[in-house]
Parts: C-alpha cells; structure tokens; sequence
C-alpha cells in the first residue's frame, strides 16, 4: 500500500472534537488519580477501572476518528475505514457549497450493502483535480484487472 494523498478538508469539526474529547479525557484521568493519590484513599477494583481503564478504551475509540482522509493504492481511508477501489460503484461531484466546498458522495458495496461516504473538499483546492484523476485511474485499472482475471 502507498499513501498517494491526504484530504486535509475532509472531517475537519470531527477530527477537532475528538482531539479536544481526548485532551478533556486525560485530564480528567489525570485529576482523578492525583486526587487519589492525596486522599491517602486504597485503590479499589472499581476505581482503578474508573481512573485507568475507562479512560484508555475512550481513548482507543477516539483515536480512529482524529486521522485525516487519505488516498491510498487500496482505496479511500476514511474515519479507519477503507472503501476499496473494486467496491466503488459511483462518484458523484456535487456543486461548491456557499463555504466553496465540493461534496464527493462516493456510492460503494460494503459486505453486499450499498452505503454512501461523503468527501469534502475545497473547490479551489488543487487536491480536487488530483482526486478526480486519481478515482478515475484506479476505478478503471481495478475494474480491467478485476475482469481479464488478473
């Protein structure tokens, strides 16, 4: 797999709260065990589950959501999902937003189920031609090598 490019427009509100979620998240977790360790308190099953454990698995949900959209020999990488270049049935290019952004609705098969992604990008954005050249050769070439039996 090579990463061919980021989309750094796409998920932006997500991939800021969830940065925030996280940074709230430890320091809490670090409010809460300084503020164990002062009430000369024993350290219970329940509270080392609520200091430690809980906030780690937060942080493990939250991570995923924090990395940027990127293209990929593979396919798109979205939200720590991959659409595949095979699945994709249908790329629609929407008109510019009044922010000048583009709406990409990439329409693919995910275990036999249609589903939809949307991709934001800036329509003065040199990313946006780039993408579309892109989806355009490797749908094609996926397509061809999917066929002859390559």
């Amino acid at each position: 797999m090579k990463i061919l490019f980021q989309l750094k427009d796409d998920d932006k509100k997500r991939q800021t709260f969830s940065n925030i979620l996280i940074i709230f998240i430890l320091a809490m977790t670090t409010f809460m065990i300084v503020g164990m360790i002062n009430s000369d308190e024993k350290f219970g099953m329940e509270s080392i589950f609520t200091m430690i454990i809980l906030p780690l698995l937060m942080i493990g949900l939250y991570i995923p959501l924090t990395k940027k959209t990127f293209v990929s020999t593979l396919g798109i990488h979205k939200r720590g999902g991959l659409i595949k270049w095979e699945s994709i049935k249908n790329v629609n290019y929407h008109k510019p937003n009044e922010k000048g952004m583009v709406i990409v609705k990439i329409l693919h098969t995910i275990t036999s189920r249609d589903a939809s992604a949307d991709i934001i990008i800036n329509k003065d954005d040199e990313l946006l031609n780039v993408f579309k050249e892109t989806v355009k050769e490797y749908r094609n070439t996926k397509k061809k090598e999917k066929k002859s039996g390559k």
